[in-house]
């Protein structure tokens, strides 16, 4: 099985059917069922994502994000502070492009998985990042 990182565009997209990106989203699940993959992010990305979905849609959206957590529709991975180094390394790299950490977190989990398959729509920070030292990310939702 193959793991899929998700940023916190994708659950934003997800939840909110005003979003730019709901149906390329919506329409990327559509079409991957049966696929044999795993949606797995980070706290940080998580922790981003319920404050943006309680804000821009509404709380019980938000809720709802973590209920399909609960039924164990993704996995949700630690940053451990064994990681820290390797974070502080990536901070500091990407400093002038104001990187934030729930990007950077999900950076040092495509590391830890080696996957580099991710669904976002921050295309922009996702083609000038890399995992490993020059591995490129692949964005899922391009088209």
């Amino acid at each position: 099985m193959r793991n899929i990182l998700v940023d916190t565009g994708f659950w934003l997209a997800i939840c909110n059917t005003n979003d730019q990106y709901h149906k390329r989203a919506i329409d990327w699940l559509v079409d991957s069922r049966g696929e044999n993959f795993r949606l797995v992010t980070t706290w940080v990305v998580m922790c981003e994502s319920f404050y943006l979905i309680k804000n821009l849609v509404n709380y019980s959206k938000a809720v709802s994000l973590f209920e399909s957590y609960s039924r164990s529709e993704f996995d949700i991975y630690d940053l451990e502070k064994e990681k820290s180094y390797r974070v502080i390394e990536l901070m500091k790299k990407y400093e002038d492009l104001d990187i934030d950490l729930a990007d950077i977190s999900l950076v040092v989990l495509a590391e830890e998985l080696d996957t580099g398959s991710i669904l976002t729509v921050d295309n922009n920070d996702f083609n000038t990042l890399r995992w490993n030292k020059n591995k490129s990310f692949q964005l899922l939702m391009t088209n």
